[in-house]
């Protein structure tokens, strides 16, 4: 499967950018961070440096990754040709404009004008990735349980641009007939569980089976997974909207489930894995994994009630972003990126003469300093949310900074990359 989708994958050229992007991100989103500590400690989230920061990550590193992954992967995943390679370009630059455009006007205090201006760029943004994805997939009969997940995250995104466009126009001018606040947090939901965590089941159901040689898995777990979290979500955001409890109270639940189920099929797929050894890029990605048990943790005891010293709410959508999805993001760089780049300096070559593997393209030592520095920086940056420790807090975003400063060096050696004869 995995050498046919390669036949009908798009130009480096199409994709790369994508990832350079999502790379200088998420160094830029954690040196915001660090000079703004206030912003992340303080029990208040809804300020000016808090939505630059989270729309550096969510956009910046998180959906430019996904989106140039996905137009890599899908020709893998579904035996089909990607549908438009000019798309594929239209949409990086829409969305680094807009991107940039927007965390500009938040930093600054726009009045709304940027923010709606710059919100409709990353609109059409979306609706061409919509487009460009769900006619590249759309006739294809392979994979359906995750055709299905990528199907539905697509439609999440939607959503999530949509209402972060409505919040935009409502800055300009107020028209929401409901609290401002109850639609950014159906905003933030949206995006990062429908959009996130819908495509992130769905891809990886696929691609971590096939890396760590898993075959004959049971997809019903997977099907379980798909029911309670759309459940969750829809009730969530019905709750948001209509101000009743109870609907939060079974969204929260259902998304406990889905999330188990989910860790369930992971579980099985590791403990069968042929693969035993795994590389510094497979264990950060499975490193990622038990942070999804703190999220789970954080959001029970905030639907139930406990009060703490810090936002519960706010802390385990930081856990799934910093601890969950950039995570298993930067483990999975290292099994897209350079294979993209390596596929289109050899290819022509291979079987002619000797080449390097997709694996030489970067420096192993640079990974594995990489991988201590984020797994250590993460553990003590989330202790000093708990603890509201200002000294811890420096210690770990430090260490966070450092392994994005190696990550984004071995990105560029990777992009970088010419032939080389052995």
């Amino acid at each position: 499967m995995f050498n046919q989708g390669t036949n009908n994958a798009p130009s480096a050229k199409s994709v790369v950018p994508f990832f350079v992007f999502s790379a200088i991100s998420w160094l830029v989103g954690l040196v915001f961070i660090a000079l703004h500590p206030n912003a992340v400690l303080e029990t208040v989230y809804f300020n000016e440096v808090m939505l630059t920061i989270t729309h550096i990550l969510v956009l910046g590193f998180v959906t430019s990754v996904i989106f140039g992954a996905l137009f890599q992967l899908l020709p893998v995943i579904f035996l089909q040709k990607i549908y438009s390679e000019k798309l594929t370009k239209s949409v990086f630059y829409l969305l680094l404009t807009g991107t940039v455009g927007l965390c500009f006007s938040f930093y600054f205090g726009s009045n709304g004008i940027g923010l709606t201006f710059f919100g409709s760029i990353l609109n059409l943004a979306v609706i061409l990735f919509i487009i460009n994805v769900w006619k590249t997939i759309g006739k294809s009969k392979e994979n359906k349980v995750p055709k299905l997940f990528i199907k539905t995250s697509a439609v999440w995104l939607s959503l999530t641009a949509i209402a972060g466009l409505l919040l935009s126009i409502n800055f300009l001018i107020p028209f929401l007939p409901f609290a401002h606040l109850e639609l950014l947090k159906v905003h933030a939901h949206f995006g990062i569980i429908g959009w996130f965590i819908f495509l992130i089941i769905g891809v990886t159901s696929v691609l971590i089976p096939m890396f760590l040689l898993v075959h004959n898995l049971d997809k019903r777990p997977l099907d379980f997974a798909y029911f309670f979290l759309l459940i969750g979500l829809i009730l969530g955001g019905i709750s948001k909207i209509t101000s009743l409890p109870i609907l939060m109270y079974i969204s929260y639940g259902s998304g406990v489930i889905a999330f188990i189920y989910y860790l369930n099929f992971m579980y099985v797929v590791y403990k069968s894995r042929l693969r035993r050894k795994l590389d510094f890029g497979l264990k950060k990605t499975m490193i990622a994994f038990p942070t999804l048990f703190v999220a789970m943790l954080a959001s029970v005891l905030f639907v139930s009630g406990i009060k703490t010293d810090f936002n519960l709410s706010a802390f385990y959508i930081i856990v799934l972003i910093v601890g969950f999805i950039a995570t298993l993001i930067l483990g999975q760089f290292y099994k897209t990126l350079p294979f993209i780049v390596w596929l289109e300096v050899y290819k022509p070559f291979v079987g002619k003469e000797k080449t390097l593997l997709p694996k030489d393209l970067y420096n192993y030592n640079i990974l594995k300093y990489q991988y201590y520095s984020h797994v250590s920086g993460f553990i003590l940056f989330f202790g000093s949310l708990l603890l509201q420790l200002i000294s811890l807090f420096y210690i770990g975003i430090g260490l966070l900074m450092v392994g994005a400063i190696l990550f984004l060096i071995n990105v560029m050696q990777i992009v970088l990359h010419k032939k080389q004869t052995l």
